[in-house]
């Protein structure tokens, strides 16, 4: 008999899998046909060997949105003068990129489980240079929440408005004012048609940003002329 023979195998992680493999394997499927059979199925191995790692559809789309995550904010280039500004307009900009790739997973993406080195470090770096600005702590913290939020709202903007009216809310508020007395509703009527006319998805994601960083350096001039 060799060496190990008829001795039961431990519980713990399966042989040969990982948590990139099925992520890569997961990454094959169309996310219509994503389940975990189809994974196990890719990866070649029974479907009970996934378990370890992720027990359920809904954690095979976690995987998938934080793998989109951690590789966007892993790739972000800045130098060692890179300030908090530019550097939460990067970060806003890489966060929506990861949310528009992994299409209506938006919902499923839990900052919480982001573990890449990488983007730890961009994260340590953001709030390193935050914190070194003046912002207290719990200001650092909320700025990164607001920031993701901000990333989310662009992205589904812009999953919302593939094939369609850039602005669907204008574009519904036109149509709606076409019916309505030229002369009622001026204000309304001229903001409507020009966001309906606007074909960058991306304005107002800039300016949500442009608000929260010009809010941001306000309140840091405020406590700099107080203190």
């Amino acid at each position: 008999m060799s060496e190990g023979a008829g001795v039961p195998r431990r519980p713990g992680r399966p042989a040969k899998l990982s948590r990139e493999r099925i992520v890569a394997a997961a990454r094959e499927l169309p996310l219509e046909s994503l389940t975990m059979q189809a994974v196990a199925d890719v990866l070649g191995v029974d479907r009970k060997a996934l378990n370890y790692y992720v027990s359920d559809r809904a954690g095979l789309l976690q995987l998938l949105a934080l793998d989109a995550f951690e590789t966007e904010l892993a790739g972000l280039r800045f130098g060692p003068d890179t300030g908090w500004p530019e550097l939460l307009r990067l970060t806003a900009a890489a966060i929506r990129t990861a949310l528009i790739r992994v299409g209506g997973l938006v919902s499923a993406i839990d900052f919480g489980g982001v573990r890449g080195s990488a983007a730890l470090d961009t994260v340590e770096r953001i709030l390193t240079l935050l914190l070194a600005a003046g912002f207290t702590p719990q200001e650092a913290g909320r700025t990164l929440t607001l920031i993701a939020e901000i990333a989310r709202a662009a992205a589904g903007e812009a999953m919302e408005t593939r094939g369609g009216p850039p602005e669907p809310q204008a574009h519904n508020v036109v149509h709606v004012l076409a019916g309505e007395p030229s002369g009622q509703f001026p204000a309304l009527r001229r903001i409507a048609a020009e966001r309906d006319a606007v074909r960058d998805r991306g304005v107002q994601f800039e300016f949500d940003l442009d608000i929260l960083l010009a809010g941001l350096a306000a309140r840091l001039r405020g406590r700099a002329a107080g203190g």
